[in-house]
């Protein structure tokens, strides 16, 4: 249509020239140029709006398929998001957790043949603790829960002479052992076996020491001054109320022992005993009665039923209330405290607490 347009309008102009310069009428170029023009005109409108069209129709091309690259990829990266969403909370799980999910039985055996409780522990101890048991496993041919009894059967070839010789060696080998297999020394094989041969010990000292004493020793009792012979018959009686039941701890999870409530039965029993105190003001050591009978009964408390006195007296005096001593964490329960500038520390877990020194036997109370 332009190109006619342009055509006719070269025409008109051409012929409007030519006539005005003649002087003959211009009415007929003129409408060939106005013709030329409108066609022109016309056809610029015509291309305009097939380029606008075009450009439309693109525009519409391209936005359906990025719709529809959206709608495919909507799933995709919700999945993403849901595995993102699954990874961050596997790794905010702690190592220890992720290893009772994977191994329930064995996270169980081992918690129960330490008695501690692992979440405690950091990593780093946890899988020295788990590769040290997995050694012994091996060693014994057995499972977790034989391995304790595996190695008291071949303590029992050793009688009590040869025990304080075979604990003294071990500690020895516990510092080899830690520098071959790069791991802190309270989790060696030998640290665990340590526990268990002083176990064995208090054992075999129980049935050994206190047994019916010889001719020989009943002679010797007759040469103690009054005071040693107060402690040994005092000591006689409170190992004779343990009996069988040495070494079972006074604080085991969902277990109340009665052993410190037998113990303090005794114990308190004797200090508001008027005819032995009597007998100990006569005898002369009537100022140090007290004395002896609290220093007597931690030694007994601690050596076979791994308690602290006042911690056997908190527990015998306020059995709903929490005990908190400086002899065991109030936390994990474990031993091992060390009496720093700013308290108490645990040497398992790390806990920090405060805790009195010094005994407080509450003997102005209603029950003693």
């Amino acid at each position: 249509m332009k190109i006619v347009g342009y055509i006719f309008a070269a025409i008109g102009a051409l012929s409007f020239i030519g006539a005005a310069s003649a002087g003959h009428s211009v009415f007929g170029p003129l409408f060939w140029l106005a013709l030329g023009i409108g066609l022109i005109f016309f056809g610029r409108k015509k291309e305009e709006k097939a380029r606008m069209d075009n450009e439309n129709k693109e525009t519409r091309t391209v936005y359906e398929s990025t719709a529809e690259s959206i709608v495919n990829q909507a799933p995709a990266v919700a999945e993403k998001s849901e595995i993102k969403e699954e990874e961050t909370k596997v790794e905010t799980k702690s190592y220890w957790e992720r290893y009772k999910t994977e191994n329930s039985e064995k996270s169980s055996q081992l918690s129960s043949l330490y008695g501690i409780d692992f979440s405690l522990l950091t990593e780093k101890d946890i899988r020295e603790r788990i590769g040290t048991v997995d050694r012994l496993c091996h060693q014994y041919q057995c499972i977790i829960p034989q391995l304790k009894d595996r190695c008291m059967k071949d303590m029992e070839q050793f009688p009590l002479s040869f025990m304080d010789r075979m604990i003294e060696m071990t500690e020895k080998e516990m510092e080899q052992e830690a520098i071959n297999f790069n791991i802190s020394k309270k989790n060696t094989a030998c640290a665990l076996l340590l526990d268990w041969m002083k176990e064995r010990k208090d054992f075999l000292e129980m049935n050994d020491v206190y047994n019916k004493p010889t001719k020989e020793e009943e002679s010797l009792d007759d040469q103690l001054s009054p005071e040693e012979s107060f402690k040994k018959r005092y000591s006689g009686i409170l190992v004779k109320q343990i009996g069988n039941n040495a070494n079972i701890p006074l604080f085991c999870v969902g277990y109340d022992s009665p052993i410190a409530h037998e113990l303090m039965d005794v114990m308190y029993a004797f200090l508001k005993d008027k005819a032995e105190k009597e007998k100990a003001d006569r005898l002369g050591y009537g100022k140090r009665y007290v004395f002896i009978i609290t220093e007597e009964t931690e030694k007994i408390v601690k050596k076979y039923c791994h308690a602290a006195l006042q911690e056997c007296i908190e527990y015998y005096n306020f059995p709903n209330k929490e005990v908190v001593t400086s002899f065991r964490c109030p936390h994990c329960g474990s031993w091992k405290v060390w009496n720093e500038d700013y308290g108490f520390e645990c040497g398992e877990c790390g806990c920090t607490w405060h805790a009195p020194l010094g005994y407080n036997l509450y003997l102005d109370l209603d029950n003693n």
